[in-house]
């Protein structure tokens, strides 16, 4: 299964450049440890100096599927650096942990819930927490 995440650009991406033509659609892919470890040994990053945002953005041109109509190989950490601002950046951002949201292992009460099968300590614990929130 292929978990990816389509929503779209407040500001949209200019390509070509220079052309007014911006795009706001994407689709996104989870980043993976071996999306990390490339970026991190590719040149570009290297030469340039490692900072988070540096490696962040590589990493988030590597996991776009498609944005607008921009050819996949043009999307690259270059065109996002220079044709993005830092408000789609942030979208960009929340997809990826969307994404993992969706990754994560039920918690023991979501998990009894949905089976049906919750214990009665677990329930009293429950009204004990609600009532202390209240």
């Amino acid at each position: 299964m292929k978990l990816t995440e389509k929503a779209s650009l407040l500001y949209g991406v200019e390509y070509p450049a220079d052309s007014g033509q911006r795009h706001y659609d994407f689709e996104i892919r989870l980043a993976t440890v071996g999306d990390n470890i490339d970026v991190y040994e590719s040149p570009e990053i290297i030469g340039g100096g490692v900072s988070n945002m540096r490696v962040n953005t590589a990493i988030l041109a590597t996991c776009l599927l498609s944005l607008g109509t921009i050819p996949k190989e043009s999307i690259t950490p270059e065109l996002l650096a220079t044709a993005m601002v830092d408000s789609d950046y942030d979208v960009l951002q929340k997809a990826q942990d969307d994404l993992k949201k969706k990754l994560r292992r039920p918690s023991p009460a979501e998990s009894a819930g949905a089976s049906g099968s919750q214990s009665s300590s677990l329930g009293s614990t429950e009204s004990q927490k609600t009532e202390s929130v209240q």
